[in-house]
């Protein structure tokens, strides 16, 4: 719900001098009693701030970026609602292969949904949770410490929680010679897969067992198609990256999956692969 908070009336200009737009926007943002109330035009209007109509635009474009206020053109500004934030649990004992066509998400809560931006991954037949062979490059190979260009697997799916409808996005790499064999080079490259998706997490727990693992957690600003698929306003909220790496024996990177969500809706907090006093209840995702 989003809460009116006025309009500027067409009244004198008020004396020189008065507040600072940080000191008017905290003004402007106490008085609104917090989300879902309305902010009376006194509060707002240069009469009762003491201060000059463009310090006040200045405010209220700081409480704009800081994802306190939404900016409706032709309808007004408006108190942005809080909503409450889900749980990401990262260190659970139990590390499911979220991206296998065999998992189930009902299971933690959540259902598989189509993005606006699947249209375009279709006519690539590109299809969630689907295998597909592709080369790592900048980041993604770094995280699986491998050269650019090397092939992995790539898989991809986007979630609705049941509950609160808010979406993530899911993504995994996977080293493509552990589960496939290729030979050649460039577009004379063959490849012949000898590991069905849904048996890789097992496959590479056989070839290269007692796997490791590894969690980390970071933000990002998200770009693209990202603020329609997930369906996150663009006044700047921040995505969510938990990223889980899977390490053979030796610690050699195997694979990683990425789950992006927006930062307003989840957070991350870590568990003990031990403690069996985790208030399970609480989490909407253990990863």
């Amino acid at each position: 719900m989003l809460t009116w908070i006025g309009t500027w009336p067409r009244r004198r200009r008020p004396p020189a001098g008065g507040s600072s737009p940080t000191s008017c926007a905290t003004t402007c943002w106490k008085t609104t009693t917090g989300p879902a109330r309305p902010c009376r035009e006194k509060h707002s209007s240069p009469a009762s701030t003491a201060t000059s109509r463009p310090t006040i635009r200045k405010a209220i474009a700081q409480l704009a970026g800081e994802g306190l206020l939404t900016v409706a053109h032709g309808r007004g500004t408006f108190v942005r609602p809080t909503p409450d934030r889900r749980l990401i649990l990262t260190g659970w004992p139990d590390h499911e292969d979220l991206l296998s066509p065999a998992y189930d998400p009902a299971k933690q809560g959540w259902e598989h949904v189509t993005v606006p931006s699947e249209a375009e991954r279709a006519q690539s037949k590109v299809t969630p949770n689907s295998a597909l062979f592709m080369t790592a490059e900048g980041s993604r190979a770094d995280i699986l410490a491998v050269r650019r260009g090397t092939m992995v697997v790539y898989r991809y799916a986007y979630w609705q929680h049941t509950r609160t409808r808010a979406r993530i996005h899911l993504s995994s790499y996977v080293l493509a010679d552990q589960v496939a064999t290729i030979t050649g080079e460039g577009s004379g490259r063959e490849i012949e897969s000898h590991v069905e998706p849904e048996d890789y997490y097992a496959h590479l727990e056989r070839q290269h067992g007692p796997l490791r693992w590894t969690t980390s957690v970071h933000a990002r600003m998200p770009y693209g198609e990202t603020y329609e698929d997930l369906g996150m306003e663009p006044i700047g909220t921040p995505l969510l990256v938990v990223r889980r790496v899977m390490l053979s024996q030796h610690g050699r990177p195997l694979e990683f999956t990425e789950i992006e969500a927006p930062g307003d809706r989840f957070e991350a907090a870590s568990v003990s692969d031990h403690d069996s006093a985790e208030p399970g209840g609480l989490a909407t995702l253990r990863v």
